[in-house]
């Protein structure tokens, strides 16, 4: 290992990343530094290098990511073993100190009062290797740490701290039952996990709505029993095709992930009485929406939303994709690699939009 490593910061909107060398502070075990494997670009860093959120700057970004143990540590994984040079390991998106009321009284240590996010941190003074788009990584105490199966490649793991958790933590709040009619709105990386954990957890059927086709096409390879393109089809049209295939109950459960200001509305309409909405894509400020409450009211409606997810949940990923790897191609999700070098190639790409995740590889020359 060198005594420094490149990190590509974020320096503002319209600006190119920096990618610059600084030094490897190793000394302090009751941290964990991490050589990235791969990390991989998220709606929410498109989000900021847009403008639609901020960040302190400079900042290093990135927070799906995954590495090896790079250094000797006392740190241990979520289980309690010993942390090892070598271990592959993924790792929850934020640090929490457990003790505080959000994450004692609350039960969510996502919400710590003393939160540590990774790919969030900045500031002259406070940028460092805290983000995946790097070639090394500094974990800091309160992070949940799990080792990758063996059988898992690193194109299956790296979304999954983000992504998968947060669409398996939500739908364990709001509960998934078997025999269920669901309508998941968006089939970027969060919906395409959903469509395959609520067919295989029994829902009668799993309805994909989006605008783009391509997107449509991948879900329909994970598990969507009907797709509908709002391109091409009217939401009015949707609302009736959801009748048929409910036999007129409406829909049990509609999840959103697509950060669209219409969404909720319509699935306020789609939704049959007792029905529960879960909504994880407004993540951004000034996400205004409007719906007749009403229909809340009297469908006796639940509407929950989430925003990252407790560290138990990316356990329960892991295992998920394991289960399932051989029944969907998790692989296929990661449409193209880049060096860190072409970081704003990568982003670049990543905002086209063809692709569900674009990724970078630290170690690529």
């Amino acid at each position: 290992m060198h005594n420094s490593a490149r990190v590509a910061l974020f320096h503002g909107v319209g600006q190119p990343f920096e990618v610059s060398r600084q030094p490897i502070v190793t000394s302090n075990e009751a941290n964990v530094l991490v050589r990235v494997k791969l990390a991989s670009i998220c709606g929410s860093d498109l989000h900021t290098i847009t403008g639609r959120r901020s960040v302190p700057l400079p900042c290093a970004l990135g927070h799906e990511a995954i590495g090896m143990v790079a250094a000797p540590t006392q740190l241990r994984d979520a289980y309690g073993n010993s942390l090892n040079e070598g271990d592959r390991i993924t790792w929850s998106i934020a640090a929490s100190c457990g003790r505080c009321y959000n994450c004692d009284n609350k039960n969510l240590p996502q919400k710590c009062e003393g939160l540590f996010k990774y790919g969030h941190a900045g500031g002259e003074t406070n940028v460092g290797f805290s983000g995946g788009f790097a070639e090394y990584i500094q974990l800091q105490p309160g992070t949940a740490i799990y080792r990758i199966p063996s059988a898992l490649t690193d194109r299956e793991t790296v979304p999954l701290n983000c992504a998968c958790a947060t669409v398996l933590d939500g739908l364990d709040a709001v509960g998934v039952k078997s025999g269920d009619n669901a309508i998941v709105q968006g089939a970027g990386m969060l919906g395409i996990y959903a469509a395959c954990y609520l067919r295989e957890n029994g829902c009668e059927s799993v309805m994909v709505v989006d605008y783009r086709e391509d997107r449509l096409k991948y879900a329909a390879r994970f598990g969507a029993t009907q797709t509908f393109n709002l391109t091409d089809t009217s939401v009015d049209d949707v609302g009736h095709a959801v009748q048929q295939i409910t036999n007129h109950h409406g829909a049990d459960l509609v999840l959103e992930v697509s950060g669209v200001s219409a969404a909720l509305s319509n699935a306020v309409d789609w939704l049959g009485f007792g029905g529960r909405c879960l909504t994880l894509g407004f993540v951004y400020p000034g996400a205004d929406v409007s719906l007749d409450a009403q229909q809340v009211v009297t469908k006796c409606l639940t509407i929950r939303g989430l925003h990252n997810y407790h560290p138990s949940a990316l356990g329960e990923a892991v295992r998920f994709v394991e289960e399932k790897r051989d029944r969907y191609p998790f692989d296929a999700l990661i449409g193209a690699t880049y060096p860190l070098v072409e970081i704003d190639a990568a982003f670049e790409r990543a905002q086209r939009g063809d692709l569900i995740r674009v990724a970078v590889d630290p170690q690529m020359e």
